[in-house]
C-alpha cells in the first residue's frame, strides 16, 4: 500500500462563509459545490474564476446531485428538490420531517443505490436529539440511530460493505456492516476516537484505498485513518474549524476542504476562516453517487 504524499493546504476560494459545509465534486459536470448554511447560500464552481452563488431563501445544509440533472438538499426540517434555470434557483419541497423543536438536518450522502441518508443535530448543542435517517422511499424515512447531540458525516467503504458515521459530540466515528440492496446497517462498532486536543470530528470521506479522512472542528487539521481505525496521517491547516472534505478534480486526487468562521479571544476574525482549501494528493477518491 503506497505511502501518502500530499501538498500543503492552499486557498481555493475566498468566500468568507459563516459555515461552509457539504463539499461535493460532480464528476459528470466537473463542478465543485458547497453550501454556506447560516447565510443560505449555494456555491457552484467550475474553477476559481467561474463561481456561481445562489441564495436559497431557506436553510440548506447540503447540496447533492441528482440523476435528473437537478439537486436534492436538506433544510431545517425539509427535503427539497432544487432546480437551477437561467441562473435562478427553484426549491420544491419533497417531504417535511417532525423534528424536536431545536433540531435541524446537518450532513447527508447518497448511497450507491441512489438513496438519501441524512443526519440531524440539536442547534443548541445540548439535547441528545440527533438522528440518522435513511430515505429508502422519500415519503417514508426510517430513523436508524439516535442518542447523540450532533449527527454528522456519512460515507461508505469502497466495497460498499461498511458504513461510517460521525457523532461529533461523542468524538467518535462509528462503523457498521452495510447491506447495500436493503440499506440495512448492523454490528455497530467504534471505528475511531478523536483525541480531545484534535477537536471534534465533522464531515468525512473515504478514498479508493479505504482510508477515512475526517475534518476536525476546533482541531485545525484533517486526520486520515487506516482501515483498522489507527491514525495514518494528520494534516495541519491554517484555520481552526475545518468542517468537511471530499475528493474531486480531474483525476479525483484533490481533497477539497470547507471551513467555518471563528473569532479569537479578542473578538477578531481568524484569517481565512470560512474559506475553501485544497490539497493535492497521490491517492484517489471515489466518484460521487447521484440521487434517484
Amino acid at each position: 500500500m503506497k505511502k501518502l504524499i500530499h501538498s500543503k493546504p492552499k486557498i481555493l476560494i475566498r468566500c468568507n462563509a459563516s459555515l461552509a459545509e457539504g463539499p461535493v465534486w460532480n464528476h459528470r459536470t466537473k463542478e465543485f459545490s458547497f453550501v454556506d448554511i447560516l447565510n443560505q447560500n449555494i456555491f457552484i464552481c467550475k474553477n476559481k474564476k467561474r463561481i456561481k452563488k445562489f441564495n436559497s431563501k431557506e436553510m440548506i445544509s447540503n447540496f447533492l446531485p441528482s440523476k435528473n440533472n437537478n439537486w436534492i438538499s436538506c433544510g431545517k426540517n425539509k427535503v427539497f428538490q432544487i432546480k437551477i434555470k437561467k441562473n435562478k434557483i427553484f426549491c420544491k419541497k419533497l417531504i417535511s420531517i417532525k423534528h424536536k423543536k431545536n433540531n435541524r438536518f446537518n450532513d447527508a450522502s447518497i448511497d450507491s443505490q441512489g438513496r438519501l441518508w441524512a443526519s440531524t443535530m440539536d442547534e443548541n448543542e445540548v439535547s441528545k436529539s440527533g438522528n440518522l435517517f435513511f430515505f429508502q422511499k422519500m415519503n417514508s424515512p426510517k430513523k436508524l440511530l439516535g442518542n447523540f447531540i450532533i449527527g454528522n458525516g456519512i460515507d461508505w467503504s469502497p466495497c460498499k460493505k461498511k458504513l461510517y458515521f460521525v457523532a461529533s459530540d461523542k468524538r467518535k466515528i462509528y462503523i457498521f456492516d452495510y447491506e447495500r440492496k436493503a440499506g440495512k446497517i448492523s454490528k455497530k462498532k467504534i471505528f475511531a476516537r478523536i483525541p480531545s486536543q484534535k477537536g471534534k470530528p465533522d464531515g468525512l470521506c473515504v478514498d479508493s484505498m479505504g482510508f477515512v479522512w475526517v475534518a476536525c472542528w476546533d482541531g485545525s487539521c484533517i486526520i486520515r485513518f487506516k482501515i483498522n481505525g489507527k491514525i495514518d496521517k494528520i494534516i495541519k491547516l491554517p484555520i481552526s474549524r475545518p468542517t468537511s472534505v471530499c475528493f474531486g478534480g480531474k483525476n479525483l486526487n484533490t481533497l477539497f476542504i470547507t471551513s467555518a468562521r471563528k473569532t479569537n479571544k479578542f473578538n477578531q476574525l481568524e484569517k481565512n476562516a470560512g474559506d475553501i482549501f485544497f490539497i493535492k494528493t497521490n491517492v484517489k477518491g471515489i466518484k460521487t453517487n447521484f440521487f434517484g
